[in-house]
């Protein structure tokens, strides 16, 4: 009994006091007190937000961030990982290559291709990590397998230009696996194989390999390297010379590493 009259009475306070508070607010008379409690809760209330969204279970953004961020570095790391696993690929192949046997190779990664725009154009230059101090020189020539892919033309302390074999400056005297000798000359997208006497038997299919320029202080092309095969033959009964279009193994565009013949 005693319980249920402690219950009507705080009942009713509670009632009264409610009709006080809400009669003074109707009349405005509350508004002063309502300021000054923002004011001093406000703070309060900004520290705990903010350490409230600090905990792990709550705080969304920076544990996004965080994922964000781990993603990344994964993304990072496997690109640094697939590029370990092609460079070390490209080395066992190029290293269990039968030929070149006696050649030095200095391995060095492709870091640019001024000009090269990937579905418009062919790479025509590469720009490679090796230079001077690695005792690279202008003249030296570049393979990949027992491809010719080109030769140093420029060099810096740290880095090299290779002029590719496709470039409209290159050119090299080669030859056909039947022995027809001719010039290849490069056109900026390909090869042309020219000045071949018109009595020489060549046809599409055929093998062109570098018949080698090597001069005295062991600098030029090597002889024997793979050029490409014949793709096409423009031969005229009429013109002193025959010629062929001759189109690499190597597909430049997805080049990554090369190898710098170092022997002198």
């Amino acid at each position: 009994m005693r319980q249920r009259e402690r219950f009507f009475f705080v009942f009713f306070i509670f009632i009264f006091v409610s009709l006080i508070i809400l009669l003074l607010s109707l009349g405005g008379h509350l508004k002063i007190a309502s300021l000054l409690l923002e004011k001093i809760a406000s703070p309060v209330g900004s520290v705990v937000y903010s350490v409230f969204h600090k905990l792990p279970f709550v705080s969304e953004d920076q544990q996004t961030k965080k994922l964000t961020d781990k993603n990344l570095s994964v993304v990072v790391q496997l690109s640094e990982i697939q590029k370990l696993k092609k460079e070390n690929s490209a080395l066992r192949d190029q290293f269990q290559t039968s030929e070149p046997k006696s050649y030095s190779l200095l391995p060095a990664s492709i870091i640019g291709a001024p000009s090269f725009i990937p579905g418009v154009t062919t790479p025509t230059n590469f720009i490679v990590d090796k230079g001077q101090q690695d005792k690279v020189k202008i003249g030296h020539a570049v393979l990949f397998k027992n491809n010719l892919v080109g030769k140093i033309i420029e060099t810096s302390s740290n880095l090299s230009k290779v002029e590719l074999i496709v470039n409209n400056n290159s050119l090299l005297t080669a030859k056909t696996q039947e022995g027809a000798v001719g010039v290849i000359k490069g056109d900026g997208r390909g090869m042309t194989l020219d000045n071949v006497l018109l009595s020489e038997n060549i046809k599409v299919g055929d093998l062109v390999t570098t018949k080698g320029d090597i001069i005295f202080n062991g600098l030029g092309y090597p002889q024997d390297l793979i050029v490409g095969k014949i793709m096409s033959v423009d031969k005229n009964p009429s013109s002193l010379f025959q010629k062929a279009r001759v189109e690499s193994f190597v597909n430049l565009n997805k080049l990554y590493m090369v190898f710098i013949i170092m022997n002198e």
